[in-house]
């Protein structure tokens, strides 16, 4: 699933994961030493459940800015799927985010074709789209980059570029542009198991 994703949005799914180990790590207190049963009175057992409190203590602003650190990563990401609720909406979202970037890049969309909606990993539904167009080089450059820094989640899944036979430097594209949904929006792609249980 990473693979697909740009390297914005890899980043954010690495920090996401990093914040949620340290944040599970400082839960179970690892390599922290466990305090004695209860009730055994002795000096030591009252300072190892002393030091252990302690830890606990400095821990908490830690543990609570991690949270806060994962939290917002995921509401960051949340915010760049696509806000339809079914696949087939999804679809008519795709074609009006990705008209609109092409527009705002002055290129014009010649055609657009829906791709298969389908499973992107656990947790990600693929939403593609396929445009052809005719641009100008630097056009096409700025309109990737556009792409990569739209307010949605997308990425380019399949680049097909033929130069053209002139001086002016166009170029015809075959261009997919993929967006992502929850996939709690299309659970009729969720394999469910056989009725009765697994068989044998």
């Amino acid at each position: 699933m990473l693979d697909s994703l740009s390297s914005r949005d890899r980043r954010a799914l690495l920090y996401l994961g990093v914040a949620l180990g340290l944040f599970l790590l400082l839960q179970l207190d690892f390599g922290l030493p466990e305090g004695p049963a209860a009730g055994s009175g002795s000096v030591e057992a009252a300072e190892q459940q002393y030091l252990l409190a302690r830890t606990r203590a400095r821990q908490g602003p830690l543990v609570d800015a991690e949270f806060g650190a994962v939290s917002q990563t995921q509401a960051q990401m949340e915010q760049g799927l696509l806000q339809a609720e079914t696949a087939a909406l999804a679809q008519a979202e795709m074609r009006e985010v990705v008209g609109n970037l092409l527009s705002a890049e002055q290129i014009n969309m010649q055609s657009s074709q829906f791709g298969a909606v389908k499973l992107e990993g656990d947790v990600f539904t693929q939403v593609p789209l396929v445009v052809s167009f005719r641009c100008g080089i630097e056009k096409f450059v700025n309109l990737l980059s556009a792409i990569a820094n739209a307010p949605r989640t997308l990425s380019t899944r399949q680049i097909r570029i033929t130069p053209e036979q002139n001086e002016t430097k166009t170029v015809q594209v075959q261009l997919t542009v993929s967006g992502y949904l929850p996939v709690s929006r299309t659970p009729e792609l969720v394999k469910r198991p056989p009725a009765g249980g697994a068989t044998f």
